[in-house]
């Protein structure tokens, strides 16, 4: 009788263990949780894990910047969040303060507002930064070498930007060739945004004319 017993209790056991065999995915994931190649062919979607918050400097911080062959290279950066869909920056390079909101998105970035000779902080509410109109598009994310935004394309994405506040590694590098002998470089750092900006012309029979802006400090208010 007892051995009868010990008999059905291992079939049911062993019936047990098979039926959760069959349920489970066994390739969908590896030993880390990331998706293999199984998984996407099932339909499954990895998570990018990429904030478009990581692509500005922190709330409530002022950025400064050192600037090389222009009066107006050198510039601070004043960052302020204004909900958990907006930021404003307050680029003022001696010249001009320049006012910009973003509106932030699930994968892409949008520049709503852009005003100079601003010189007071930005105020307004949620239905009326919502009810702004986006201007271009700033960053489409993820950032991959040769997705195109606007009239820039990104052509690193590990790349290297060596400032004075800091030698940053993988870098996320865009470019705009203005016309056939300038061109425009931005220099993006996660955590911190533009860390580094770039501008060269080669006129035939001159000296390359570059000015840039690195990062040199942050501070928190």
């Amino acid at each position: 009788m007892l051995k009868l017993i010990a008999f059905i209790l291992a079939l049911l056991l062993l019936l047990v263990a098979c039926g959760k065999e069959s349920s489970e995915e066994p390739n969908s994931l590896d030993e880390g949780g990331k998706l293999t190649e199984e998984g996407l062919e099932n339909g499954e979607e990895p998570e990018e894990g990429i904030d478009p918050y990581d692509f500005f400097m922190p709330d409530a911080s002022t950025a400064t910047f050192l600037g090389e062959g222009n009066e107006y290279a050198s510039f601070t950066l004043r960052t302020v969040f204004l909900d958990d869909k907006h930021i404003a920056t307050y680029e003022d390079n001696g010249g001009t303060v320049v006012l910009k909101v973003y509106r932030i998105g699930d994968n892409s970035v949008e520049l709503v507002k852009e005003q100079a000779e601003f010189y007071e902080d930005f105020a307004a509410s949620s239905e009326e930064l919502e009810a702004l109109q986006p201007i271009r598009t700033y960053l489409t994310l993820p950032l991959e070498v040769g997705t195109v935004i606007g009239d820039w394309v990104v052509t690193q994405s590990n790349g290297v930007a060596a400032t004075p506040f800091e030698s940053f590694e993988n870098v996320i590098v865009l470019e705009n060739e203005e016309t056939e002998n300038t061109i425009n470089k931005t220099y993006f750092a996660e955590g911190y945004g533009e860390v580094k900006r770039e501008f060269r012309m080669l006129e035939e029979g001159q000296d390359e004319f570059i000015v840039t802006s690195v990062l040199e400090s942050v501070e928190m208010e």
